[in-house]
């Protein structure tokens, strides 16, 4: 496994240190400025021309005074935007004072009452509705639908506020995880799938009226996890997302097809549009498609006093006790260095080989493969019989383990990494990608036939 885990998963959600008030836009850049000059780990090799640097600052900063609470996201964005970190997020909340365009709202229903309805609901919208790491459920209030949470990442949402309102003829509020709004369009297909412009819920409760295999079969296809045979030489695997809500399904999604996937010809695994996750996501299908164990690259953290108060405290048995102790005691020794917990450059991840495996394996990955998506297409491409097909991914690895910080201002946060790989400066990822071994033009029109085409031509 590999040396960092246990590290990464602590600070995977840290939210670290407190908020103090809402600040106004001038407040809140100088805060952002501050937060990022100080602890972002890619400030210093982002900035190498302080003149550029300094002056776009300054232009920020002198207009700042004249953006108002409902525009200043825009301006931190533009900040933020200069580092051209994928990692580097800016979220804002707001009070209801603010109106419709931000304000989400809550719905005034409790879950038994909810229940209650919905037993009892003949409408085609009402009930409970999932996608990703969202449940909402789904209530007509006058002339028009409400979606409100369920469940959902705590950071950004609360059970009852509203997520999605629906009008007729199609019109849709969307509220991003900012609160902020986005104006699209909704669709109902088949009375259980609810497609928006960019996203889709599946409907839970009340189930639809159809055998539970195709049920399964069909959100299988629709969230891009799923398992089959193409050919008899042939099998695909489709993984959409290794977030950490995906981990378990993943999981799952191996064991129920192992015998097939150790007894393929061929497989092709489908990386496109994942976006990334964690290791944990990935490291089943290392024994499959790897031909020795991985040499990978360390890590250096910032020794900040933010990732150290985040660390405290933290220990998930006693070996990580001693191991976080120890790391914390070089933290605090080399404040505002960066500090490899491994004290090596590279490191062997040991990986047990499957005794029976797939004789060739293809990854397709496009320009929106990042982050931990990236990770596994680097680690995948040191095996001898993986080819990468595709166009350059995303291109966010540089910097990682993007965690929440506060800025000192109630009415944002900051998501950033909080380390950089020891890859840099020889070998950047970020706004390059990772190169594909084949390169498909938009003359390939079906990149999973050009694949299977191209392993069973193989001799």
């Amino acid at each position: 496994m590999k040396r960092l885990v246990i590290l990464l998963l602590i600070l995977y959600t840290a939210a670290i240190s407190r908020s103090q008030t809402d600040c106004n836009c001038e407040q809140a850049l100088n805060q952002l400025i501050h937060k990022i000059e100080t602890e972002y780990p890619g400030f210093n090799d982002k900035t190498k021309d302080k003149i550029l640097y300094n002056s776009f600052k300054e232009r920020l900063l002198n207009k700042s005074g004249s953006f108002d609470d409902s525009n200043c996201i825009e301006l931190l964005r533009s900040y933020k935007d200069f580092f051209r970190d994928g990692h580097i997020s800016i979220y804002r909340f707001e009070s209801e004072k603010n109106g419709i365009q931000r304000n989400t709202g809550k719905i005034d229903i409790s879950p038994a009452d909810f229940q209650q309805r919905i037993l009892n609901t003949t409408d085609p919208l009402e009930g409970i509705w999932k996608t990703g790491a969202y449940k909402v459920g789904i209530v007509k209030v006058a002339n028009e639908y409400k979606g409100f949470i369920i469940d959902a990442d705590t950071a950004y949402w609360k059970v009852n506020e509203i997520k999605f309102r629906l009008f007729e003829k199609g019109k849709a509020y969307y509220y991003l995880r900012d609160h902020s709004l986005s104006e699209e369009t909704w669709e109902l297909s088949d009375g259980w799938i609810l497609y928006f412009t960019n996203s889709k819920f599946i409907r839970e409760t009340p189930e639809p009226n159809l055998p539970e295999s195709e049920i399964k079969s069909k959100i299988e296809e629709i969230e891009g996890c799923y398992f089959k045979k193409v050919t008899d030489k042939t099998s695909l695997l489709c993984i959409s997302s290794f977030e950490r809500n995906y981990v378990e399904r993943i999981q799952k999604l191996i064991a129920d097809n192992k015998d097939e996937i150790e007894n393929c010809e061929n497989l092709i695994i489908d990386v496109r549009n994942n976006l990334g996750g964690v290791y944990d996501g990935y490291v089943g299908l290392l024994p499959y498609i790897l031909t020795d164990n991985i040499r990978g690259i360390g890590t250096e953290f910032l020794a900040t006093q933010t990732l150290i108060d985040g660390m405290e405290g933290w220990y998930h048995d006693e070996e990580s006790r001693s191991r976080v102790r120890e790391f914390l005691n070089i933290l605090k020794k080399r404040m505002g260095e960066f500090v490899n917990p491994d004290s090596s450059v590279s490191y062997i991840d040991t990986i047990k080989i499957a005794e029976r495996s797939p004789k060739q394996v293809i990854i397709l990955v496009n320009r929106r493969t990042a982050s931990s998506g990236e990770a596994f297409v680097l680690d995948a491409k040191q095996s001898k019989k993986v080819k990468i097909f595709g166009t350059p991914t995303y291109g966010a690895l540089d910097y990682g383990t993007a965690s929440f910080f506060e800025i000192g201002c109630s009415n944002y946060k900051l998501m950033m990494p909080v380390w950089r790989s020891m890859r840099l400066p020889e070998y950047p990822i970020d706004n390059i990608g990772i190169q594909p071994d084949i390169y498909l033009d938009k003359s390939v029109k079906d990149w999973i036939g050009f694949a299977v085409g191209y392993l069973e031509k193989q001799k």
